[in-house]
Parts: structure tokens; sequence; C-alpha cells
């Protein structure tokens, strides 16, 4: 790269030369050109050497043509000889149009030599660009068939791998049942139930199936003999009918075999559709979709030398590149572990996968580059074009820029800020009262021009104009009645970059006088307007706003700047309107309503100009106080309507509790009656069967005979103790509910009734293999009912019982308390919703799942629990997760609470017929009311125009109106709210 970069730097020196030739040139007024006539520019780059050097470039800007350089005629400039390029020059003998557009794009760069060098600059920078991106191809293609490579032998070493582990499961799987106590039928079924097997034969050493089953279970059994292992497993294949292989698994067990066919890809999977499971000779114990034949030689078309040379290695996976056909592609092994299988599989080998949109991109970045550089060459030699034009233009522009300066009352000028010196224009200097004529001043004589108050001024924006930029200020003359507005930019000049400000100075003397008139006058107008009390706005013939005062930004909720000068009066409106919430036409003027409870009577008066003036005056206390008699009239209307349908439904309401209170008492009563036969029916017969079927599970008589009756027997006395021990469950919920379940209360050792329950529950637990575990702590004796107690626990401990799978375990904790007793009963079984917890401590309530179908129950339990607990005063809680177990909490005081007898409340008929007589009393006195505000409201609703505006606050009636004493609301709000009769009748 650094010799390139020197390489380009060489050929770039002579492109130097004659840019600096063509600058020269191109700096020459436009007259100096023409009188030249019509030539190349690099004819007039070409200068003998004996001519002096070229000027600095800040002389080359100087109009007009240069005494030491003088320009030549057309004639003699065509032949002066080129000591630069004589050799380089294009042969234009011919004259062709292709060698014409060379000649004529290289006098636009600066010669041939610059456009031959810029030639071999771009094709180097293309020969470069494509060695790099070739470079890069190559590499990319090596480094992917290497990443490639180790791809394919990580991907073969994880089948190999996946390939045991489904050989141990399947093996696994026959072990389970091939070493279990169970028949040979029993064997060969459960085998056979796995998805992945398609048959099982079980066969002695002598070949002898003892038991078969699935599709292939004849196939199998029919396996010779001598292919059974000497050892305990064996994996091989069979042939199928399309030639594909059936991988077998066969297991030994002292004597007896077990023959198992495995479905096609249960060893090798679905992953790889070429891959195959095969043995050292090359049979295929399993393969993919594509492999159809049980010889890996025939499937992969490679001879034993080479399939051997890849199976030898028994640690590593091996790859070799290989052919199929016209397919190039990658054919690998690699050993399954714990066994002498082998996994073999090809992947395709290619090219990198990006390197088509490589080389696409490649290609377009070279076609874009060499846009780019056309476009740029392009543009610079436009801008060049561009360049000459606006030479031409400047001129004209300064001849235009003078003849505007030197008519105007002003001019300019100029301070060099090193030098210390003013420079004034013509014009400008005769508004001093100075020669007109360009004068230079220094800088205390440029000052003293000025006013003396203005002068510091003035030198402090000269000083600060570098650092700070532009800048305008208004001056006085020191001698005149003249003020100037002077602007100044600043900028350098030179080579030296001398720091100079120019700018211009006009007089504003008569400009300032009509300010302060038109300032003066709009004093006194706004100050006239922000004293009024009402809104002001004028309007012009257009229709835009020109004045108003703030009263009229209040009352339309207008933001300070928001309105300005000149803003069309439909723009006004449209913001204005926001505000108002109704508007209403009256002859007067058009009344509005604001979104604050205001109105405004708002009127317009054209002016003789065509212009508008609109007023808008505040009448608010005259529409609030008209609103608060209508909306008090109609309240009061409504009211009286409301207490009249009232005390009509009052008295049938009173009527119909007198019949459903008498209904309810006899219901109650009947409900007592059947409860009470329903024990004694119901009872009397069961004690009947749990006796006799006692005494028959005892044999006090004598044996019964046959087993099974003392099994029927147990059964009887089960159902019977369970079916009484639903009735006393429903019974005693029923008495709870009624409120006449009384507890018989004792001095209770909790950790003694704890073991009692567990001793009756422990045989249940047993069965179902659970862990009941009793966290025992010193706890001190409570007052409670011990029935209740232990039915409690008995419903709770049975229930986590009930409802947690073998091998799960039921905890009990007891937590004393200084107030009482905390009992916990955990346990892990399939745990409840929290959206089923507050369902299952209601009567009756089950859980409708499968599990909940599976067991017995009323759903009575939980529900008898909680209430048997908050009848001790206690609290009862659930906490369950899904799948992971319940916990249920209880409270127990140290004695249950005192019941308190409750007063009988107060006769409702009476308090219904007391509030009817009180509704009564209410509508009297409102009917009247609603008189005196009927009159009201009509004195009111036609106010006097002559009469000021005076705000009233009523006294409030009697029943009062909760709205009023606000602002008024907008009329498409909600009607106000009206009084509560019974409030009022209660009060």
């Amino acid at each position: 790269m650094q010799r390139g970069s020197s390489r380009q730097t060489q050929y770039a020196q002579p492109n130097g030369q004659d840019a600096a030739q063509r600058r020269t040139v191109a700096g020459q007024h436009p007259a100096d050109q023409r009188a030249a006539g019509s030539h190349p520019p690099r004819a007039q780059a070409q200068r003998p050497q004996s001519q002096p050097a070229a000027a600095p470039p800040h002389t080359r800007q100087r109009l007009g043509p240069s005494p030491q350089n003088p320009v030549q005629p057309a004639h003699l400039r065509s032949r002066v000889p080129s000591d630069t390029e004589p050799s380089q020059r294009l042969d234009t003998s011919k004259g062709g149009a292709f060698t014409k557009g060379i000649d004529r794009i290289s006098d636009r760069v600066g010669g041939t030599a610059s456009l031959k060098s810029l030639l071999f600059a771009v094709g180097a920078f293309f020969v470069l660009l494509a060695i790099l991106a070739l470079t890069k191809f190559y590499y990319d293609n090596e480094r992917f068939s290497e990443q490639t490579q180790i791809s394919f032998s990580q991907s073969l070493s994880n089948q190999a791998t996946d390939v045991s582990r489904r050989i141990d499961t399947e093996i696994a799987w026959i072990d389970q049942a091939l070493f279990s106590e169970g028949t040979p039928e029993q064997i060969v079924n459960f085998i056979s139930q796995r998805e992945m097997i398609d048959g099982v034969a079980m066969v002695d050493a002598n070949g002898t199936a003892m038991a078969k089953a699935g599709t292939l279970g004849d196939l199998v059994a029919q396996l010779d003999s001598r292919n059974y292992p000497t050892g305990e497993v064996q994996i091989l294949s069979l042939v199928a009918e399309n030639g594909s292989a059936i991988p077998v698994i066969i297991r030994r067990r002292n004597d007896v075999f077990l023959l198992t066919a495995m479905a096609p890809q249960t060893f090798i999977g679905e992953l790889s559709a070429n891959a195959a499971l095969i043995m050292d000779g090359g049979r295929v114990i399993d393969g993919g979709a594509n492999v159809t034949s049980a010889d890996a030689l025939t499937v992969y078309n490679i001879n034993a030398q080479r399939l051997a040379g890849l199976t030898k290695n028994a640690e590593e996976t091996s790859l070799i590149p290989f052919e199929t056909g016209s397919s190039k592609v990658w054919l690998g092994t690699a050993p399954v572990p714990k066994s002498f299988l082998s996994v073999i599989d090809i992947q395709p080998r290619g090219i990198a996968s990006g390197l088509k949109e490589n080389l696409m991109l490649f290609a377009l970045l070279l076609l874009g580059m060499g846009w780019l550089i056309w476009m740029l060459a392009s543009q610079l030699m436009r801008q060049m074009d561009i360049l000459r034009q606006r030479q031409n233009e400047d001129e004209v522009a300064i001849q235009r820029y003078q003849a505007a300066v030197d008519g105007s009352k002003g001019g300019v000028w100029e301070i060099d800020l090193a030098k210390n010196t003013a420079y004034l224009s013509p014009s400008l200097a005769s508004v001093f009262n100075m020669p007109k004529v360009d004068t230079t001043l220094s800088m205390a004589q440029f000052l003293g021009l000025f006013a003396p108050a203005d002068r510091e001024r003035l030198f402090a924006a000269i000083r600060r104009s570098h650092v700070s930029g532009d800048f305008d200020v208004e001056l006085g003359l020191a001698h005149l009645p003249i003020y100037m507005a002077c602007r100044g930019r600043p900028s350098v000049r030179g080579s030296d970059h001398a720091k100079i400000i120019i700018g211009m100075a006009l007089d504003i003397t008569e400009m300032r006088g009509a300010q302060a008139r038109l300032q003066a006058a709009e004093t006194r107008l706004f100050d006239a307007l922000k004293s009024m009390t009402d809104s002001f706005v004028i309007w012009d013939q257009s229709d835009r706003l020109l004045i108003w005062n703030e009263r009229f930004e209040s009352f339309f909720n207008f933001q300070p700047g928001q309105l300005q000068v000149g803003i069309d009066h439909a723009t006004v409106e449209y913001n204005g309107m926001k505000n108002v919430v109704s508007v209403t036409e009256r002859a007067e003027g058009n009344e509005m309503e604001l979104q604050d409870g205001r109105w405004i009577r708002y009127s317009e008066t054209f002016t003789n100009d065509g212009g508008r003036v609109s007023i808008g005056t505040e009448v608010t206390a005259i529409r609030s106080r008209e609103r608060e008699l209508q909306v008090n009239q109609d309240a009061l209307e409504k009211t009286i309507s409301v207490l009249r349908k009232s005390q009509i439904r009052i008295v049938e309401l009173a009527e119909n509790y007198e019949q459903e209170k008498i209904r309810a008492e006899e219901a109650s009563h009947s409900k007592s009656e059947f409860l009470a036969n329903m024990s004694h029916e119901l009872r009397t017969p069961l004690n009947a069967i749990n006796g006799f079927s006692d005494i028959m599970k005892k044999e006090l008589f004598g044996p019964l005979g046959d087993a099974r009756y003392k099994e029927y027997v147990n059964d009887i006395l089960f159902s019977g103790q369970h079916l009484l021990s639903l009735i006393n469950d429903i019974l005693d919920m029923s008495k709870i509910e009624a409120g006449k379940m009384s507890l018989n209360t004792e001095e209770l050792q909790i950790n003694d009734m704890v073991e009692q329950v567990i001793r009756i529950v422990r045989g249940r637990a047993d069965e179902n293999r659970l862990k009941l575990i009793f966290e025992e702590k010193p706890a001190k004796e409570i007052e409670a009912d011990p029935r209740a107690v232990k039915q409690v626990l008995l419903n709770l401990i049975t229930n986590a019982i009930k409802f947690t799978p073998e091998g799960g375990s039921v905890t009990i904790a007891v937590e004393p308390k200084s107030a009482g007793l905390i009992v916990r009963v955990t346990d892990t079984g399939i745990g409840i919703s929290q959206e089923h917890i507050e369902r299952l401590a209601q009567p009756f309530e089950q859980i409708d799942s499968q599990h909940s179908r599976q067991h017995e129950g009323t759903g009575l339990g939980l529900a008898l629990s909680k209430s048997l607990v908050e009848l001790h005063g206690g609290n009862f809680s659930m906490e369950s997760t899904l799948g992971e177990g319940t916990t249920v909490t209880f409270t127990l005081p140290s004695s249950p609470p005192v019941k308190q007898e409750k007063p009988d409340p107060t006769e409702v008929g009476s308090e219904i017929t007391k509030l009817a007589n009180d509704i009564a009393v209410v509508l009297s006195a409102g009917e009247a009311r609603m008189d005196e505000t009927k009159s009201a409201v009509a004195q009111n609703t036609q106010p006097s125009q002559s009469q000021p505006p005076v705000q009233v606050n009523p006294s409030p009636p009697p029943m009062t109106n909760p709205a009023q004493g606000q602002a008024p609301q907008r009329s498409q709000s909600a009607p106000p709210q009206l009084p509560n009769p019974y409030r009022d009748s209660a009060a």
C-alpha cells in the first residue's frame, strides 16, 4: 500500500502544476480573456522557462491583465513549445471525434499528463480491489471447508452418542420385563406395548418359542439359534421384504433368550435420512429413510477395504472425501460407545454458502466505484465550468451593488483592525458632510463622527465582532440630528488573514420618528383596552386580527402569546369555540356559555373601513340565578314524583313482608320436622344394620361358613358406618347453619387427640404407602368440644390421605401460642388451583376433575370442619400449589367465645309504616315549596337591561340541591343529583 501511494503521488505532481497555471488564467478579468481570443486553456497554461513565476494567490484576484504576464494573441500562443508535456500530447492528426473528445477532457482536467495519471491511478485501484476480493474468496472457501469437517465430525459423534443412549434405553426396557416375576406371555406382552417395538419372541436354548407378540413375533422366533449370544446381549438385524434392515436385540437370561425386533430408525433416529448404524463388516443394523439395503457397501457404493479403514478406529471419528456419482461428499464414521457398532453418514461438499453473494457484492461494489469515480470526475469538470461562469456573474453583481449603495441615504464602511483605520464609501462620506469620495480615517476620527454616548457601544461591538459574529446597532451622529443603523460583519483578507469588518450604514432618522409616534399611540390605546371589564377585539376588512385585550384572552382561554396580529378570524373562532359550551341567540346579541361556567353576551359592529369591533360582556350572575331557580324547580318536581312512587311501593313491601315472614316461619318449622324425622327414620335401620353386621363380623354365634360371607359383612358394615357418618355430617351442618349447634366443651390435650386420630387412619395410610408424620410440641390444655375437634382432624387428615399419591407424606404440626393453638395439616398430594380453594370451603362443593371422581365423598368435610372451627372462635385457611401439595391451617383459642344473644331487631313492619308517614309529611312540604319556586323563576327569566347584574346568593331551601354553589355545568352533562328523602326523614 505504501508503494502504491508513492506512485500515485509521483504522477500527481504535474497535475498540481497544471492546476496552479489554470488558476492564474481563471483569475483574469473576462474582458482580458475575450481580448486573448478563443483558445484552449492548456495553451494558456504553457509559458516559456524565461518567464517569471506565477504571482501569489492574492495578487491573481486583481481585475484586468497583469503587466508581468501579458496576454499573447491566439496565433502566437498556439506555437509556443511546451516544456512539460510535449511527448505526452495525444496524436490529433486524424482529427477523429474520439480524439477531439479526449483532447477536451484533458484540457478540462489539466492536460494529457494529468489525464494519464488519473487513468493509471483508477486502473491500479481496480486491480488492487480485484486482488483483495479474490484472496478473500479463496480463504473464505478454505475456512468453510474446515468448518464443514468439524461440524460433520461433531454431528457424527453426537449421533453415535444418541444411538448408544437409545440402545441402553431399549435394553433397560427389556430387562425390566425379563427380570420380573412373570410368565413368558406376560413378559412379551409387556415389552410389545412399547411404540418402537414391532415384535417380541421368547425362546429357549433349543430355539423353541415360548411366547410371541407383535407383528414380527413369528419372524424373530425363526431366527437361527447360532446367532444367539454367548454373553448377555447381542444386536443384529434381519432383512425385510423391501431389502431394508430390521434391528434386533437378543437378551439372554440363563438359558432363555428374548428376541426383540425394533421398528426401523429406532436407533438411528430421523435427523439424517442417509445415516446408518453398521457392524464392522458393513452389515446395516438400522438406517435412515434413504438406506434401503442391509449392506453398507451397496448403500454407499464403497469397497470393503475403504470401509474397514474408516471403521478401524474405535475411538475417534473418521472422515474421507468421497464421490457418489456426480456429487462430491464427505463420508464419515463414528464409533458407538460401549459397542462394536459404528454410525456412518454422508454430507455434501460444496463451496461457501455466501460465496455467490460475495461475488455479486464485489461486482456491485466494482460498478458502484466506477460510477462514483465517473460522477466525481464529471462533477469536477462541471464545477470548473461553473466557476468560469460565476466570475462573469460576480462582475455584474458588483456593478449592481455599487449603483444601489450610491443611490441610498447611506453607504459602505470598512475597518481594518490591524492598521486601526476606517474606510467610508463616497455616498456614506456625503452623509457625514464630507467630500463625496473614498475616504480613509483613523479609528479615533471614525468614532468621533458619532455621538459620545454611542461611541463606546460601537467600539465594543467592533472589538467583539470576531468572537460574537455580526452586529447591528443604532447610533446618533455627533453634530447632526441624524440617526444611523450600522450593520457589520467580521471577515479576513489577504495571505496574512488580516482581520477586517465590513458593514453598511443607513439613515433611519425619519423611520425612528414615525416609530416613536406610533408606539405612543399604541400605548395609550392598549392602556384603555386593558382597563375595560369587557372583552374588546378589532378586525380589519380582511377579517384579520388587529387589537385585543386581556379580557378576550381570559374569556376564550387563550394562552399568552397564542394570539398574534394578522391571524384570520376563522382560526381565532375555531380555537376560541373550544372553550364555548353552548350558544344562545338573542335580540341583544348571542350569549355564550364557557367551559368554566361563565356566560358572556357577545355583540359585533362594523367600522367605516369595513372592519369589525367585537365586544363581550359577562352576564354570568343573571344566568346563574336563572339556572339555579330552574334546577331547584326540576329537582323538587323529580323528588316529589319519586316520593309518591316510593310511598306506594313501601305499602306494597309492607304487605309482602308480612306474607313472606309467615312463609319463612312455616318453611323453617317444616325443615326442623323433616330433619328430625329423617334422623329417626335413617338412624334406626342403620343402627340395626351396623349392629348385626358387627356381630356377624366377630362371629359371636359361630362361623359364617364361606369366607366370602365375612368379606360381604365387612362391606356391609363399612357402608353402613359411612352412610351414618354422612347423615351425621348433614345434620350437623344443618344445625350450624340454623344456629342451633352447641358445643360440649371440656379440658382437651390436643397432642393426645392427634395421636388418637392417627391411630384411626394409620391403616389407610399404610395401604396407600404414605408417611404419617406428627411434629409434636408441648402444648397446654384448651377448652374445646372433643367430638368436634376429633371430627375436624379426621376430616382434614382423611382428605390429605385420600388425595396424596403413593410415596407421599402427610404431616400434622401443632404450634402452641399464648392465645391458643395453631394446627397445620400438610400433604404432598395433587394440590388445588387458586380459583377452586374458596369453593371447597362451601357445603357440597367438589372440584370436577379426574381425581375427585375417583374418590367418594359428598363435599361436606371441609365446609363442616371450617364451621366447627369458627364455632370455637378460630380461623380456617387453605394454601395449595397445583401438583405440589396442600396445607390446611386452623386455630383454636384457649376457650371458645361466649355466645351472646342478639336483641330482637325492630319490627320491620312498624319501621315501614313510620317511613310511609314521613314521606307523606315531605310531600306536603314539597308541593308548597314547588309553587314558590315557579313564581321566582317567572320573575327572573326576563331581566331588565337597565338593571346592572348583581350576584345573588339565596339561602338554601330545606331540601338542598348538592349541585348548588358550584360553577354551572354544560347542558350536555348529567342531571343534578336528587336529594335523599330517606336521609331527610331520618334527620
